[in-house]
């Protein structure tokens, strides 16, 4: 499908051939954690509760982003603050049937330009190693791998560092 995106008030539209448009980038509302939990239990391997995610949300909300088309919430970023200078990706997911059209992409560099403007010099996030899907999106934001972590996930599964300068 060819997507095009189109910038405007600060707001990500895309545009398909047919001039349907999919939606925009906007601050997580604690009201958005039912739809924000069934795109964790769809789309990632790890199993996570509300509270975590609140929690998350709770840490750093500035760091919380949802991409939404008006009626659903379609994917989300949920960031932290790791010190003055450091953010870090902790979950990062869009619903299957809207992946590949450059949302995951928007939430990063949206998230990227929040932190830029908080004076944060780095992001870090943590992907599987059997991920080469994700290792390549990563790797195309300017993200580098940097370790690895031995079984990080909960089934023992091995994760990658990805980090990436932001000046």
């Amino acid at each position: 499908m060819f997507a095009k995106i189109i910038m405007h008030r600060k707001i990500i539209h895309f545009m398909a051939m047919t001039t349907f448009e999919i939606g925009g980038i906007r601050q997580f509302d604690p009201l958005d954690i039912d739809e924000v939990m069934e795109i964790c239990s769809s789309s990632l391997s790890e199993s996570y509760s509300k509270s975590v995610v609140y929690e998350i949300f709770l840490s750093w909300h500035e760091g919380f982003y949802v991409f939404t088309n008006g009626k659903q919430i379609i994917g989300f970023l949920a960031g932290s603050r790791k010190t003055q200078h450091d953010a870090r990706v902790l979950l990062l997911a869009t619903r299957e049937k809207y992946r590949n059209l450059g949302i995951g992409q928007e939430l990063m560099k949206n998230f990227e330009e929040k932190c830029r403007y908080l004076g944060i010099l780095s992001v870090r996030l943590e992907v599987r190693t059997d991920n080469e899907l994700g290792i390549k999106f990563y790797k195309r934001l300017g993200y580098s791998i940097t370790s690895n972590l031995p079984s990080y996930y909960s089934d023992g599964s091995d994760a990658y560092v990805m980090w990436k300068p932001l000046f």
